[in-house]
């Protein structure tokens, strides 16, 4: 398939920055999270942390690799199929805490939840890699979906966690939908990098909400 070119040189490069910092934090905080559930948690939590370090730092890869590329690269679709992917995996990661940690103990929510929103993102892949189109309103639906899934245990993510946590948890997702629609008029010169900066946004609210979370179950009071 030939690849369409949207975005020009300066735009690729500040697209690419933007979230090669993404790695920068995400690297950082990871050792920090490995090492409080290593030194404080159970397998649980490790387990939900190391599935969310590898959603978000394999998005982050992939959308820097792929926007780092020369638009004439010809592993440039190869990766942009990456990149699509790596979202469903961001996401999913994402909730892997929550599930894992949080909602373990709220009855059949966190498993519920984490077979759900694991499931979603294997179909999100094979779609990715099998008929991706361009920027499609489809898959824009199907990342934001995902991210609001969570509302269906609403009631128990209130009963277990810190008012703190669930405030930057509504931060994060206020940020990703908020992006979300600058993804979809990408085509305007740098909202795709706009959309990259509500990424790194709503990642950093996440960071917070976790952060709150392995204090929360984790450390002594």
């Amino acid at each position: 398939m030939k690849l369409r070119i949207h975005f020009s040189h300066r735009e690729e490069l500040w697209n690419a920055w933007s979230h090669a910092s993404g790695i920068l934090i995400g690297a950082v905080v990871g050792a920090i999270f490995l090492y409080m559930c290593f030194t404080h948690g159970n397998g649980w939590a490790t387990a939900g942390v190391i599935l969310y370090l590898f959603g978000m730092l394999m998005s982050y890869i992939a959308s820097t690799a792929y926007h780092a590329l020369s638009a004439w690269s010809k592993w440039k679709e190869r990766l942009r199929r990456w990149d699509h992917a790596a979202i469903y995996w961001h996401i999913a990661g994402s909730y892997s805490p929550i599930t894992l940690i949080a909602l373990r103990e709220q009855g059949y929510w966190g498993w519920s939840l984490f077979v759900f929103i694991w499931l979603c993102a294997l179909v999100g892949t094979v779609m990715s890699f099998v008929n991706l189109k361009d920027h499609s309103l489809l898959e824009t639906s199907c990342f934001v979906g995902m991210g609001l899934s969570v509302l269906v245990a609403f009631k128990p993510l209130v009963d277990t966690l810190s008012t703190a946590d669930f405030i930057w948890i509504v931060a994060e997702g206020v940020c990703y939908i908020t992006g979300a629609v600058f993804y979809t008029i990408n085509k305007r010169k740098y909202m795709h990098t706009v959309f990259h900066f509500f990424v790194l946004a709503g990642s950093i609210c996440h960071i917070i909400a976790v952060w709150g979370i392995l204090v929360d179950k984790l450390l002594p009071n």
